[in-house]
């Protein structure tokens, strides 16, 4: 475990950056792939390409992910200036109104904890885990919202981002009710039975492996407790090969690439019970639309964040693309709820 940690310091925020930072379409039998799309982004088959090594695998999720042009730019883009770089719930959202990818992410959010919240067997003082929390920014505005929350402990391996979430919740003058933790969600440095519930928002897809993950939130949740993730999963569409589907996830560092239903069967196999898939892919793709124009916006008014030029280009380039796929159906979004049994022993 402590190997683990120190080796590699991972975060789990939002998995955008390798989903939109690679190519659409990869030869999988090439040692060094080469673009068969004529608007793909050339990427380092040295950091993305799928090892099968958990070391090397969290190493490059790593590298992708804990710099401040990075935040910055999932800042300006995801977040409308905010922390809260998760993809949006879009329901009664006006995509035209001034920070409408902000409201649409922290409505995620606030839809996630409201239907875990409602799945567990607890009363009064509550205690949750967000696995993968990246900036901490869901568990700020989850405790400020619910005064109920006694503890919320933020659980990534990315140093950046835990020293922003440990500074901003100093900040807020929640530093008695927020934990930021350094750790792994598939070997996690946290107590047996300790939370009511575990949380996750777009962070389980880099995952080296999912049952794993899953065992590891069971272990740590209180029997009668629940559990709420959300990220993308592999699709099933209708003239997507098996190939395709696979060199994806082999260019985005997921090394465990399950669909809904073998994602259901994985938390069912490690003990969680009533395990159920809600199907939100229509809202990903709203919001790698609104992401896209995003990013067309910054360009067009001369970067004034001074984002990575390069970074931009590449994401104005392959968002067209992610929002082909997901008509193709080469994957799914959408949220994973479940509860853990009352009687259970571990």
């Amino acid at each position: 475990r402590h190997n683990i940690i120190e080796m590699i310091l991972q975060t789990y925020v939002s998995t955008i950056i390798l989903l939109l930072h690679t190519p659409s379409f990869i030869h999988a039998s090439s040692s060094t792939p080469k673009m068969t799309a004529t608007n793909a982004a050339q990427v380092d088959p040295a950091i993305y390409a799928k090892s099968g090594d958990i070391s090397k695998h969290l190493e490059g999720v790593k590298k992708q992910y804990d710099t401040q042009n990075k935040i910055e730019f999932y800042k300006q883009v995801m977040g409308d200036g905010t922390a809260n770089i998760h993809f949006g719930k879009w329901d009664n959202v006006d995509l035209d109104q001034e920070g409408a990818y902000g409201k649409a992410s922290e409505q995620m959010t606030d839809y996630m904890f409201e239907l875990v919240s409602g799945l567990c067997d607890c009363e009064g003082e509550f205690k949750y885990v967000d696995l993968g929390s990246g900036t901490g920014a869901a568990a700020l505005r989850l405790v400020k919202m619910h005064p109920h929350i006694k503890h919320a402990t933020c659980l990534n391996l990315c140093d950046e981002q835990n020293a922003l979430a440990t500074k901003e919740a100093a900040e807020a003058g929640l530093e008695s009710r927020i934990e930021v933790v350094t750790g792994t969600y598939e070997d996690a440095p946290l107590e047996d039975n300790k939370y009511d519930a575990c949380f996750s928002q777009d962070a389980f897809v880099h995952a080296f492996e999912k049952k794993q993950a899953f065992k590891e939130a069971f272990r740590v949740t209180k029997p009668g407790g629940a559990f709420v993730w959300c990220d993308l999963m592999c699709g099933s569409g209708e003239g997507v090969s098996d190939e395709e589907l696979q060199t994806f996830a082999a260019t985005n560092m997921v090394n465990d690439w399950l669909s809904p239903e073998e994602n259901v069967a994985a938390c069912q196999a490690v003990g969680w019970e009533d395990v159920k898939f809600v199907d939100l892919t229509a809202d990903i793709r709203i919001s790698f639309q609104l992401m896209l124009k995003k990013v067309e916006k910054i360009l067009a008014d001369g970067n004034p964040a001074g984002i990575d030029e390069k970074l931009l280009a590449s994401y104005k380039t392959n968002l067209g693309n992610r929002i082909t796929q997901v008509d193709r159906g080469v994957f799914k979004w959408g949220v994973v709820h479940a509860k853990k049994p009352t009687t259970s022993a571990n």
